[in-house]
């Protein structure tokens, strides 16, 4: 899991990417607008995770302001591929 962010990253991540988890129509469109920023989703332990362009985990959902439970309830639940062990996982389009 990621270290929890300092407020001034949280705020500034907030400001540029929470606005495309409100407006994204579905988990690819999340997916797409995300990549264009230079991050990507990845879930580890039952938590949406915010990783960058490396793969280097950022940030939870929740830290930003978008927690796993409320995307799910408006994009529907995310159909997922787990590693081996089950503990992370990447969203299968």
């Amino acid at each position: 899991m990621p270290m929890p962010l300092d407020s001034e990253t949280a705020m500034l991540l907030r400001t540029v990417l929470l606005p495309h988890f409100e407006r994204a129509t579905s988990w690819g469109d999340l997916c797409a607008r995300l990549a264009s920023k230079g991050y990507e989703i990845t879930f580890r332990n039952g938590h949406l995770v915010l990783a960058d362009d490396t793969g280097k985990p950022v940030c939870t959902g929740s830290m930003i302001g978008s927690p796993l439970a409320r995307l799910a309830e408006r994009l529907g639940r995310p159909k997922l591929r787990t590693d081996c062990s089950g503990a992370s996982a990447t969203l299968r389009n």
